[in-house]
C-alpha cells in the first residue's frame, strides 16, 4: 500500500473510534512537533473536519492536544510554537472540540536544577534517561491522570526499529490499539511519512518549515523525494533525532552540530554539551560518595559543588554567546537557566550541600594508586595507578556562594 491507502485506512480508524459510543470520555493527543506526531496530528483534524461536514452533531468528544516545555528543546521548540498558532487558528475557525494543554515539569525537576543544583549523573544512554522521565513523561501523564482520557492517540510506528516494533507488538490488542492507546499511523513507513507531508501538507497549514528543520539538522533530508524502494534504517537521516540541544545520550549529536551551522546562535551550546561530558568524564568531579555520605570509590559518586559552580559559570557563558550571536541575527536569544526563581534554587542548593553533606564539596585526595571493582565480577578490586597523579593542577579555589548575595 502506498501512504495514501494508509492514510485513508487511519482516517477511517479515527473516525470509528471518534464515534464509538461503547466508550465514552475525552481523547488525548501527544504531539511533538515532529514530523510522525505532525502527520498524527494532521489525520486527526481532516478527520474532525470531514465528521463536521457530514455529520456536525457527531462532533462532541473532547480532544486534548498535549505537548511538552522541556526549556532545552531549542531544535523544534521555535517551529512548535510558531504551528501552535496556526492550530489555534484552525481550531478556532472551525469550532473543533480541542483544547491544547502545554506542560512543564516544575523547577525543582529540571534539567538545570538536578545537574548545575544537585550534581546529578548525566543521562548516559536510551535505557537512563531520567531526563525524559522527568521534563517530558511525568508532567505529561500528571495532566492526563486530571484528564482520565478514554484513548490517547499518539505517532509511534512500527518501522522505526526493531525495537519499537517489539514494544508496539507486545502491547496491541489489535492492529491501531492497545489496552490506553490508539496508534492512527502505525503502519506507516518513513517514506510514507516524508509523502504524506511532502503532498498533503498539514491540516493547519504547509510543512515546509517542518522539512527546513530536518534538513537543517541532517544537511541531507528534508521536503525531497527519496529512491523507490529505499528502506528505513536507524541512522537514515530523514528519521534523524531532534530534540535537546545539549543532550548527553549520543555519543556525538550531528543534529545538533548541523543544525548549529545553520543557526549560529546554537554553537555556544553544542560547545557546552561537549564540554558537560568532558566534565563529567573527569573523576575530579565526583566526590567519591553518594549526597547520604556512603562511601564509594574514587571517581564515582555525586558531582561535586565545586565542579557545578564551574560547569554553571560554562553554562552562562554559552547564555552570553547565544545572546550575542542571537542579536546579531535578529532572533531571540535561548536560555537555560530560564528564570530567576531556577537560578536562585541552583545556589540555595549549593548552599545547603556545603551546609549539611561536606562531604560532596570536593573530590576525596588520593595518592599515586586507589581501589577499583573489577568489572565483570561482584566481589574483588584491583589498584589502578592514578595518572592523574604528577601532572594534574590543584582545582582552583572557588568561592562558596554568598546566600546574602544569591538572594539579591
Amino acid at each position: 500500500m502506498d501512504y495514501k491507502q494508509k492514510s485513508f485506512i487511519a482516517t477511517g480508524q479515527i473516525l470509528k473510534a471518534y464515534t464509538d459510543e461503547t466508550r465514552p470520555g475525552p481523547w488525548v493527543v501527544a504531539w511533538s512537533g515532529g514530523k510522525d506526531s505532525s502527520v498524527t496530528l494532521s489525520e486527526l483534524f481532516k478527520s474532525l473536519l470531514l465528521l463536521k461536514n457530514s455529520k456536525p452533531e457527531s462532533l462532541t468528544r473532547e480532544i486534548y492536544l498535549t505537548t511538552a516545555q522541556t526549556h532545552l528543546d531549542f531544535v523544534t521548540d521555535p517551529l512548535k510554537q510558531s504551528e501552535l498558532i496556526k492550530i489555534k487558528k484552525l481550531i478556532d475557525h472551525h469550532k473543533l472540540p480541542v483544547k491544547i494543554v502545554e506542560v512543564s515539569s516544575p523547577i525543582e525537576k529540571s534539567f538545570m536544577y538536578l545537574v548545575l543544583g544537585r550534581g546529578y549523573p548525566l543521562p548516559k544512554s536510551r535505557m537512563n534517561r531520567w531526563c525524559t522521565e522527568r521534563l517530558k513523561i511525568e508532567p505529561s501523564q500528571k495532566e492526563h491522570k486530571a484528564i482520565k482520557p478514554a484513548l490517547t492517540v499518539t505517532g509511534v510506528r512500527l518501522s522505526e526499529s526493531a525495537e519499537r516494533r517489539n514494544n508496539i507488538e507486545n502491547r496491541q490488542v489489535s492492529e491501531y490499539f492497545s489496552a490506553n492507546e490508539f496508534m492512527p499511523i502505525v503502519n506507516f513507513t518513513l517514506d510514507d511519512v516524508w509523502s504524506y507531508l511532502v503532498r498533503e501538507g498539514m491540516a493547519w497549514g504547509d510543512a515546509e518549515a517542518l522539512g527546513q528543520l530536518y534538513k537543517e539538522a541532517t544537511g541531507e533530508c528534508g521536503l525531497r523525494q527519496r529512491k523507490a524502494g529505499s528502506g528505513e534504517k536507524n541512522d537514515d537521516p530523514c528519521g534523524a533525532r531532534t530534540g535537546c540541544i545539549i543532550c548527553p545520550v549520543v555519543t556525538i549529536d550531528k543534529s545538533s552540530q548541523e543544525f548549529a551551522k545553520h543557526n549560529p546562535w546554537l554553537q555556544p551550546y553544542v560547545g557546552l554539551r561537549n564540554l558537560m561530558i568532558q566534565m563529567y568524564k573527569d573523576p575530579r568531579n565526583k566526590a567519591g560518595r553518594k549526597r547520604d555520605g556512603t562511601v564509594l570509590e574514587y571517581g564515582h559518586g555525586t558531582f561535586t559543588v565545586k565542579a557545578r559552580m564551574r560547569l554553571y559559570e560554562a553554562v552562562r557563558q554559552a547564555e552570553q554567546e547565544n545572546e550575542e550571536l542571537a542579536r546579531m541575527h535578529g532572533v531571540e536569544p535561548q536560555k537555560l537557566i530560564y528564570s530567576k526563581e531556577l537560578d536562585e534554587l541552583i545556589h540555595r542548593q549549593w548552599e545547603e550541600d556545603l551546609r549539611e553533606c561536606p562531604w560532596v564539596e570536593d573530590a576525596a585526595e588520593v595518592g599515586r594508586f586507589y581501589e577499583t571493582k573489577i568489572r565483570g565480577l561482584q566481589v574483588g578490586y584491583q589498584l589502578v595507578w592514578n595518572y592523574l597523579y604528577d601532572t594534574s593542577e590543584p582545582i582552583e579555589q572557588i568561592k562558596k556562594p554568598d546566600l546574602c548575595q544569591v538572594n539579591d
